[in-house]
């Protein structure tokens, strides 16, 4: 279970230069990653072949891919499907 989401400082160009409603989205499904992981519209997932790193998307176009340590998410990359890794 998640309790505490890290937002490194060099990936906040990246979120204040979202779409005005995929960011406010994002930052919807941030809370809901917080209250319940598992929720049907985060599309969460491990990413295959790591052992740490996670995904949820935003929107059908966006994702948000983070590594999980314990009960913290470290936000690596957020952007378009085809740009995020």
């Amino acid at each position: 279970m998640i309790k505490e989401i890290v937002i490194p400082s060099s990936l906040g160009k990246r979120i204040r230069n979202l779409p005005k409603p995929v960011r406010k989205k994002f930052y919807w499904c941030l809370g809901m990653l917080i209250k319940d992981e598992n929720y049907p519209s985060l599309r969460h997932k491990k990413i295959q072949g790591t052992d740490a790193y996670w995904e949820f998307t935003i929107t059908m176009n966006y994702r948000c891919v983070y590594r999980k340590d314990s009960d913290r998410a470290f936000l690596a990359e957020v952007g378009k499907h085809e740009d995020v890794l």
